[in-house]
């Protein structure tokens, strides 16, 4: 009876997840570095364009107290190419020529830039310190079809599962910003060797306006999306992170109302 009584508890524990109490661990002096392929194609009434996207970021860690860590971000390289409306752009931030492009000179101050972002211990969300006076928001198409989340390039590489949860529970959140609303719902799938499976699939909704060339642009966004996480459970720190995106975007411009259509695949993995 003993030995039935002990298989069964193990085998109910067996669905149960112990957390990682601790939050998030990681090293005064570590460098974590993201490499992101983005791969979109954009359907328009002037016609379509596809572009594709590869970039290593670098987050190092600057210093840390009990309840946070500040982390330097910093873009480490970049290889984009445009394709579409009758033209063909690509740019390569290791080829010298490249830096003296039309493109090379759009990218110069991006790839000289440096975000500082303070990490939670505990709940692995980042929030991107405010230079003093303020930082211009992204322009560009980047820009006009942002979802407002200044800290997703950091945030990308933190997760913490929810305290209790097993495989199998599903849970969810929803965050506004800038008119843009992100609603996400987790399943957790699995658990390994200590990498968590997270299944997520989400919208991305709402209008927003952005200011170009002097112009009020309103941008209206129904983004339907689905995601993988997998997770270092131990540490807090994700491994890869697979996006798929599939929308309906539209612009008002001067009374003018242009529609598009968006299909994006993102792939980010994370060494540490």
């Amino acid at each position: 009876m003993k030995k039935l009584l002990s298989i069964a508890f193990l085998l109910c524990c067996g669905t149960s997840f112990a957390q990682n109490s601790n939050g998030i661990k990681l090293k005064k002096g570590q460098t974590i570095t993201l490499n992101s392929v983005v791969n979109s194609e954009t359907e328009m009434q002037m016609g379509a364009m596809k572009n594709d996207v590869n970039t290593t970021i670098k987050l190092n860690v600057v210093d840390e107290n009990a309840e946070t860590y500040t982390l330097n971000s910093s873009i480490g390289q970049m290889k984009m190419n445009m394709d579409g409306m009758g033209q063909n752009m690509s740019f390569d931030s290791e080829k010298p020529e490249d830096k003296d492009s039309e493109m090379g000179q759009a990218m110069g101050d991006k790839l000289k830039k440096v975000d500082t972002y303070i990490l939670d211990k505990k709940t692995g969300k980042t929030t991107k310190v405010k230079k003093e006076g303020g930082e211009e928001e992204a322009g560009g198409m980047a820009g006009m079809f942002s979802t407002g989340d200044e800290d997703g390039t950091a945030n990308a590489a933190f997760f913490i599962l929810p305290e209790g949860k097993k495989i199998g529970d599903s849970w969810s959140e929803s965050t506004t910003s800038k008119g843009i609303t992100t609603s996400k719902t987790y399943t957790l799938k699995s658990i390994a060797q200590e990498v968590a499976t997270i299944d997520v699939i989400g919208t991305i909704t709402g209008t927003k306006e952005q200011e170009a060339n002097g112009m009020t642009i309103s941008i209206t966004m129904n983004n339907k999306f689905t995601e993988q996480i997998l997770v270092n459970t131990n540490l807090g720190v994700v491994t890869k992170n697979t996006n798929t995106t599939d929308g309906t975007n539209s612009m008002d411009m001067m009374g003018q109302q242009m529609e598009m259509t968006i299909k994006s695949s993102t792939v980010t993995t994370v060494n540490f």
